[in-house]
């Protein structure tokens, strides 16, 4: 038995610029697919890596086998200080080995000072919660909590009351009351907000000093080059190369990722409104959620952004017009006419469709396979007398795989495909319903720039045919590129409209934090 001083010993920190660990020869095979075919990588003490490539590549493949979620088959990752290569999980944290997923662990049941010791509560004769020899609301939690950004948050509270920046920041606190020589980050930043990426930075920084080797996965190059030392990409799981940051910049990495230089797209052309239009949408003193009265138009072709912080209200809002949840108060009209919408049913049958921020929770079912999901919403256009055509539902679902791009066949589990490609399925299934207005909250969370262009261009095709489209995301610069206008929401409230060819981020984020009534 590894006793809790030997495992301290195996994870304390190393020297700057000494070895972390090494992997050598790396594959890992599923069914059909490489996702990793011999790589070979090194991280150092004190550096930031940053593995990048496109949905697909390997990238979260590679951050799991170093942590021992997954085992290789074949190739060997050694750490500096353990005495054999890692085998699993248990091992890697022994190791010094720190994962932080994209889904972040978090246990609703216990509060938020529990769940910044969960790990701790592990330990020997602490694996009971009700045993543990850590004062959860210590001084020492609320000032870790200080250090992400969470100092507001009471370490009695519940953890599931929590917004997802909010519980993602409550995993990254772990790093500061754990003992480990090498951080994964994979895509921990996709569920958090612009202001908490300072936060970030800042563990990261106190990570870097401390001389523990992280591993940055990302999709978002502004954040990689922000924060990391030496940047990795993979493409169709092999190495692709290793470059220093300072050397590279996101075009190069961009074009190595994907193989080929990105085609920029071109902001929608201004939407010509004729006399007497009526508006594809229009809400009217809507509360709901943490909506609070708001209002606005959107005409048809047009494709109006939503942006606020966490805790604004802005997905509050994208839910209540989508029949998500009801509204308290307030109206809703669709093409010039009143409607209820008392539950996501009643948003199908009027031809509103709602891609949800969430997309692993409510996006699809993770027991369906890529063709039961795709279908799933328009299984009764397929059905005659109750029963499903299989054949007709087969040849739309392949049309669908093709069309999308979608890695994997229709008979892939969703589950198993990386963030862009479930993003491409649960886009798929919705467009099949031709809703004539379209909510999409945060369409581009935890996925790559090659994946990215291709949601866009979906996004732009709607416009084009006439729909209206309300695009939620707390990324102010992908609202500026992509919309026609842009709402600005703060306390549950909209505070303010941009035109974007005349706004900038810092307009956007400077609103969303401070506008006074």
């Amino acid at each position: 038995m590894v006793t809790a001083e030997r495992i301290e010993d195996y994870a304390k920190h190393l020297s700057p610029g000494e070895l972390a660990f090494k992997a050598v020869g790396v594959k890992k095979h599923y069914p059909g697919v490489k996702a990793l075919d011999g790589v070979d990588l090194e991280g150092y003490a004190g550096s930031v890596l940053g593995v990048c490539g496109a949905n697909g590549a390997g990238k979260s493949t590679f951050a799991k086998l170093l942590a021992g979620v997954e085992t290789l088959t074949d190739g060997e990752i050694t750490i500096t200080g353990f005495p054999h290569p890692v085998r699993n999980a248990a091992e890697a944290e022994q190791a010094g080995v720190l994962m932080m997923h994209q889904e972040p662990l978090i246990i609703d049941d216990f509060t938020v000072g529990e769940n910044v010791w969960l790990y701790k509560l592990r330990q020997g004769r602490d694996i009971r919660p009700w045993a543990q020899k850590v004062d959860t609301n210590s001084a020492k939690t609320r000032e870790v909590l200080q250090g992400v950004g969470l100092g507001h948050l009471r370490t009695n509270q519940l953890a599931r009351d929590l917004g997802p920046g909010q519980r993602q920041m409550l995993s990254l606190s772990r790093a500061a009351v754990t003992t480990h020589k090498i951080m994964i980050l994979d895509e921990t930043t996709a569920s958090t907000s612009e202001e908490h990426f300072n936060d970030i930075l800042d563990l990261v920084d106190r990570e870097k000093k401390a001389g523990t080797s992280i591993i940055f996965v990302s999709h978002r190059l502004n954040e990689v080059f922000a924060m990391c030392d030496r940047i990795a990409v993979l493409r169709n799981g092999k190495l692709i190369k290793v470059l220093d940051a300072a050397d590279t910049n996101p075009d190069e990495i961009t074009t190595l990722m994907i193989g080929q230089a990105l085609k920029a797209l071109d902001r929608p052309a201004p939407v010509q409104s004729e006399a007497g239009q009526v508006p594809v949408m229009s809400v009217r003193d809507i509360y709901g959620g943490g909506a609070h009265g708001v209002s606005f138009d959107i005409n048809p072709g047009e494709i109006v952004g939503l942006y606020g912080l966490v805790g604004s209200g802005r997905s509050s809002v994208a839910r209540t017009i989508t029949g998500q949840r009801p509204a308290v108060s307030g109206s809703i009209k669709l093409h010039g006419k009143d409607i209820s919408l008392p539950n996501p049913g009643s948003g199908v049958s009027k031809r509103i469709a709602y891609l949800t921020e969430d997309r692993r929770l409510e996006g699809f079912v993770k027991d369906f396979d890529n063709g039961e999901n795709m279908s799933l919403v328009v299984l009764p256009k397929m059905a005659s007398a109750g029963v499903i055509k299989t054949a007709v539902e087969k040849k739309r679902v392949r049309e669908l795989i093709g069309e999308y791009q979608v890695k994997g066949g229709p008979n892939t589990y969703t589950r198993t495909l990386s963030g862009g490609n479930q993003q491409k399925v649960v886009v798929a299934k919705w467009l099949e319903t031709d809703p004539d207005f379209v909510v999409l909250d945060e369409p581009t969370k935890g996925i790559d720039v090659g994946a990215r262009a291709n949601i866009y261009e979906i996004i732009h095709s709607l416009a084009a045919r006439g729909k209206g489209v309300l695009v939620v995301s707390s990324e102010a610069e992908e609202l500026l590129s992509l919309c026609h206008r842009i709402l600005v929401m703060r306390n549950g409230q909209v505070v303010d409209e941009f035109d974007p060819e005349h706004a900038t981020t810092d307009d956007l984020i400077r609103t969303a934090l401070s506008h006074q009534d």
